[in-house]
């Protein structure tokens, strides 16, 4: 679990500019790994870019798997702002899934690398921790909202936590499918997603 950290205005002038140069090493790290790969990507080179030196960013970072690490944390944190931002104006339940879905999707059609670096490697701190559980949790209970509300029905095993294991299955199935074999295909597909994610809240809505 991450550590909630003091507002920016009551840290020290050195704790600061700690975490604005972790932030700095941070987002260079990110636009290397985007633009040249994991492959591509060393401690070295990126000391070298940003004129540091490789032992000043192991004050920051105690190895390049930890800094890729946090590279794919923040993705995962960005993903879920970016989502939160459409559900924020949702009225019901299903509005919520469908723009949140929606929301996920064109993320990942935005920052193709990005949500492949998310998902595309091994598990880690990144994605069994904090921010998978925040992305559930959230999309678990809008769907137990739909239940309260009458929204959304669930039958038998197909409880709400099964609903938003559908769901999260859904967007990503799509998500995944449109940048890598559909990265180059028909134009019209963000009609076709939102009319695959309505037949899919359809399912268990009355």
């Amino acid at each position: 679990m991450f550590t909630e950290q003091p507002p920016n205005s009551e840290r020290s002038p050195q704790a600061r500019r700690q975490a604005q140069t972790r932030e700095a090493i941070l987002q260079n790290a990110r636009q290397m790994i985007v633009a040249q790969g994991i492959e591509g990507f060393s401690i070295r080179a990126l000391a070298d870019s940003i004129d540091y030196t490789p032992g000043a960013l192991y004050k920051y970072f105690s190895s390049k798997e930890a800094l890729v690490d946090a590279v794919r944390a923040d993705c995962f944190n960005e993903l879920n702002n970016f989502i939160a931002g459409e559900v924020v104006t949702a009225v019901s339940a299903s509005d919520m899934l469908l723009s949140g879905g929606l929301a996920y999707i064109e993320y990942a059609r935005q920052y193709p690398r990005e949500y492949h670096l998310m998902f595309n490697m091994e598990p880690s701190h990144a994605t069994s921790g904090e921010q998978r559980e925040m992305a559930m949790r959230t999309l678990l209970q809008i769907v137990q909202l739909g239940v309260a509300q009458g929204q959304i029905v669930p039958q038998g095993t197909y409880d709400a936590a099964a609903i938003a294991y559908h769901c999260w299955a859904i967007v990503h199935g799509i998500a995944s499918l449109q940048t890598t074999v559909l990265l180059d295909e028909r134009e019209d597909l963000p009609a076709v997603n939102r009319l695959i994610l309505q037949k899919v809240i359809e399912g268990f809505t009355p």
